[in-house]
Order: C-alpha cells, then sequence, then structure tokens
C-alpha cells in the first residue's frame, strides 16, 4: 500500500523487553530503510560466532515510491522504490543471544561493525 511520508514521533519509545544478552538501541528518530536494516544482519551473521542467535526487532514495512528522473508532473503516484521502517528514540533494532562465556570482546566488536552501518546514533546495551 503507498502511504505518505509522515512524521517520526520525538517522544522515546519505552517499556520495550529485551530478549537478548546484547542489543542496539536508537539513541534518535529515524527512518531506516529495509536495505540497511539487511546490511546490519549479514554483518552480524559474519562477525558473530557460531550458535548467535540474531533476533531482529524492526522491519522494513512502509512502502516509499519514487518517481524517475526527468519525469513530468502529474500523472499519478509513482512506483514503490524502497520500503522503511520508521523508529523512534529508544527503539531495540536487534538483538543477540546464546552468548559464549569469555568471548564478549568479539561480540562487542560485531556489534560496533552492525551499528555503522545504520544511520542513526545508538548504543549498544548488555541486559543485566
Amino acid at each position: 500500500m503507498k502511504r505518505q511520508k509522515g512524521r517520526i514521533s520525538y517522544v522515546p519509545k519505552l517499556g520495550s523487553k529485551l530478549i537478548g544478552e546484547y542489543s542496539i538501541i536508537s539513541k534518535e528518530p529515524a527512518r531506516i530503510t529495509a536495505g540497511q536494516i539487511g546490511s546490519v544482519m549479514m554483518t552480524l551473521k559474519r562477525k558473530m560466532p557460531g550458535g548467535t542467535q540474531i533476533i531482529p526487532r524492526i522491519y522494513g514495512h512502509l512502502a516509499v515510491t519514487g518517481k524517475p528522473l526527468e519525469v513530468r508532473m502529474g500523472k499519478g503516484k509513482g512506483a514503490i522504490a524502497k520500503r522503511v521502517a520508521r523508529i523512534r528514540a529508544q527503539t531495540v533494532i536487534v538483538e543477540i543471544n546464546n552468548i559464549r562465556a569469555g568471548e564478549q570482546k568479539g561480540y562487542m566488536e560485531g556489534l560496533k561493525a552492525a551499528a555503522s552501518k545504520l544511520p542513526v546514533r545508538v548504543r549498544i546495551v548488555k541486559r543485566k
């Protein structure tokens, strides 16, 4: 379904239950494309040891349209160009589970590499 761009609330999203042992949480609101989410998932799959469970918590569910370049005005709305997820501050983006004891440094490096793929400032949280 084609939708309008809409606004993203600046009110933080509070009360999310953390499932995994480590989480990537956004610090600011943004629109994250499905390609960026896929890039984060691929980076985590490459960097994490085998047996680590990766849990995505956001999905690109809103269709964003775009018209080709040099098309004249009118003639209706454009075709679907990409899919995005609108996220607010404090939204859990991805979590990892099944951590092996003694390998926290490797997990943190993988999470930092995955966080660098996102267009938003994030923090990495360890569940207590």
